[in-house]
């Protein structure tokens, strides 16, 4: 008798243009448009595990959605909505609709990308308990005190993600230009300015896998700066992460981590990891951290369902820890049929135990001799969750 397969719709949202949602700039739909390359690498990657993959383009009415998911009658559904109708705050109503539907599926809870999502409520959150953020203002109309802000300062959108709204403009060193930087962002993005202080230091991108205290970080990653023309400032830009023939991008090369020294190494995971746990990230994530020689690690970004297509920093930090594509995808999908399930686990082709090594909380991180200036060591309250 013929065994039904395991089913996996893989759920993204199709692309709107700036003109439509009335904000943003028209190049901003390169990275909207990127989801489908990780719409191709999660469907081959889950006909590699045996699964039937089924791509399902979100509806912009909610309850089309649910239509469209009780037809199919996935088994998990693999969630890759990034935004709704132009607009990334719907993000998290997307996985409250899974919830209320009763589909087990991938990746953070609504409340974990909503919190993600909104920069400055994530920067209290964390440092309220312990994990160091740059000092930063929120401005509404950029006429707002900016007294006692050390200067210089990036300035970006409070609720945007993929560095959207982030150029080589966005560092400034006066009051005056970061008022002007500030207006410019409310004005095109239609939503309030984030202001932060500029760390000038090294740059890494830190991929956690698991949930809670389950939670490993793979291998680092750093931001290689040096091919960057001098005139612009050390940051990745939206033409640098999108843009494959810039400057920026030709210019920021996202590396293996470089010699580090044991103290500053471990501060950087027990800092992303403590960043994760907070925010209550789960199955997989990645946390930005800029580094100070002088003061250690400060979280930038934290990343719920970052881009997860094969060529993307989190599958390639997974492949430097031991894990292949699919096996990366195999893990992710049967934590979300073990959430549902836990007695069960999808009927795969291969055995768990050929999914890549465990990695620990140090991660994989490349073994070499490490030198460099140690880092101050920070308390941070331990948490597994918000």
């Amino acid at each position: 008798m013929n065994r039904k397969p395991f089913r996996v719709a893989v759920l993204y949202n199709e692309c709107a243009t700036p003109q439509s949602v009335g904000r943003g700039e028209l190049l901003d739909t390169i990275a909207v448009r990127g989801v489908l390359d990780a719409v191709r690498g999660v469907a081959t990657a889950c006909e590699q595990n045996g699964w039937e993959a089924l791509p399902l383009a979100a509806s912009d009415d909610p309850r089309q959605i649910l239509a469209d998911l009780q037809r199919l009658r996935p088994d998990v559904v693999f969630n890759l909505v990034e935004e709704l109708r132009g607009d990334a705050r719907c993000e998290a109503g997307v996985a409250w609709l899974l919830e209320l539907g009763g589909f087990p599926y991938t990746g953070c809870t609504p409340s974990a990308i909503a919190l993600g999502l909104d920069k400055p409520v994530t920067r209290a959150v964390l440092r309220d308990r312990g994990v160091p953020v740059p000092q930063g203002r929120v401005l509404a109309t950029g006429d707002e005190s900016l007294s006692g802000m050390r200067l210089p300062v990036i300035v970006k959108p409070s609720r945007e993600d993929a560095s959207l709204g982030i150029t080589a403009a966005s560092v400034v060193r006066t009051h005056t230009a970061a008022r002007e930087r500030a207006r410019y962002v409310i004005d095109r993005y239609r939503q309030p300015a984030l202001l932060e202080e500029f760390i000038d230091g090294r740059e890494f991108n830190v991929s956690v896998i698991g949930h809670g205290p389950t939670a490993r970080v793979l291998s680092l990653a750093e931001i290689d700066f040096s091919g960057l023309p001098a005139h612009l400032p050390q940051i990745v830009t939206y033409d640098g992460k999108w843009l494959a023939d810039s400057p920026e991008c030709l210019g920021t090369e996202a590396i293996a981590g470089r010699a580090t020294a044991p103290d500053l190494e471990r501060a950087i995971v027990a800092t992303a990891l403590a960043a994760y746990r907070i925010v209550g990230l789960r199955d997989y994530g990645r946390i930005d951290l800029r580094v100070s020689a002088e003061r250690g690690p400060f979280v930038i970004e934290v990343n719920p369902n970052p881009d997860i297509s094969p060529d993307a920093g989190l599958a390639r930090a997974a492949s430097r820890s031991g894990i292949p594509y699919e096996h990366l995808i195999a893990r992710i999908v049967e934590s979300a049929a073990e959430r549902a399930h836990p007695h069960s686990t999808p009927r795969s082709v291969r055995p768990r135990a050929a999914r890549g090594d465990t990695v620990g909380d140090r991660g994989l991180l490349n073994r070499r001799d490490r030198g460099g200036a140690g880092a101050d060591r920070r308390r941070i309250e331990p948490a597994t969750g918000p």
